[in-house]
């Protein structure tokens, strides 16, 4: 019996539980559609790196033997629309189960829990496997409260995974937040490295979002970006993080500079 599996443009996690092996029956569908460069007016560098992140997930998971089904913008096959590219994938490959993970977004969400109730193959949803928390964590912590203040959440979470706790109880540094240490003034010093950058030439990419004719905002320049597009990318990124500037991040997480296009701050949530 043939499954089909949808990957999302955002749920690129190499770790998932889906690809732990192969299945000849098992089929990763992924696209680039108008359905979603279209809903709103996106900076060209943000479609940009979705693609080449997109394209890069797919090469990635071919490489370990998954088959998996591509559609790039332009492709003759590629209908622009979620529903009507699942629909006839359904038809021609004889698909009898569909399942895909739940969507951050509560456009897909809502437009997938439709899809579902209209087909009538077997079909299941699963968790992205990207957070600590599932769906209904902090509804169910609030149940009840009178204040949803975030902070007691969080220090729930830290209790619950040990995420910087000296034990059980107790939160590392003996202090559940250091935020008045966050409120210092950058005045240009201490000097800000340059920002770790992936010179990557998106020419082709680029092209083919001008033939489209999709409407962006913002520019590309020499159609190359500098941000990183793959698991290695973004490992090198938050290596060079920790080792340049995570130092100073607490100090001046809160700060801005008017002389200055980078910022320390770049909180980073549980979920």
């Amino acid at each position: 019996m043939k499954t089909l599996r949808l990957i999302l443009g955002d749920q690129l996690n190499h770790n998932h539980s889906w690809f732990d092996k192969a299945d000849k029956d098992v089929i990763y569908f992924m696209a680039e559609m108008r359905q979603e460069t279209d809903y709103a007016d996106h900076h060209i560098q943000k479609v940009i790196g979705f693609f080449a992140a997109m394209r890069n997930f797919a090469d990635y998971l071919k490489d370990r033997g998954h088959k998996v089904i591509y559609y790039q913008i332009d492709a003759d096959d590629n209908q622009q629309d979620l529903v009507k590219n699942l629909n006839k994938l359904i038809d021609d490959h004889s698909i009898k189960k569909f399942k895909y993970q739940l969507p951050d977004e509560y456009r897909l969400d809502e437009q997938l829990k439709a899809f579902c109730k209209a087909i009538s193959i077997d079909n299941q949803a699963f968790d992205t496997e990207h957070f600590f928390t599932s769906r209904t964590e902090m509804a169910d912590f609030y149940q009840g409260k009178k204040e949803m203040t975030m902070e007691y959440f969080y220090r729930d979470m830290r209790k619950k995974h040990g995420i910087m706790m000296q034990n059980v109880k107790n939160p590392e540094g003996g202090k559940w937040n250091f935020d008045k240490s966050n409120r210092k003034k950058w005045k240009g010093k201490p000097e800000i490295p340059h920002e770790k950058g992936f010179r990557k030439d998106v020419s082709t990419i680029v092209e083919q979002i001008e033939k489209a004719g999709i409407k962006t905002i913002g520019s590309v320049r020499e159609k190359n970006v500098s941000w990183p597009t793959s698991r290695e990318g973004c490992l090198k990124a938050l290596n060079y993080f920790c080792e340049n500037l995570l130092i100073h991040f607490g100090d001046y997480q809160d700060a801005l500079h008017t002389n200055e296009r980078f910022l320390f701050h770049s909180r980073l949530p549980l979920r």
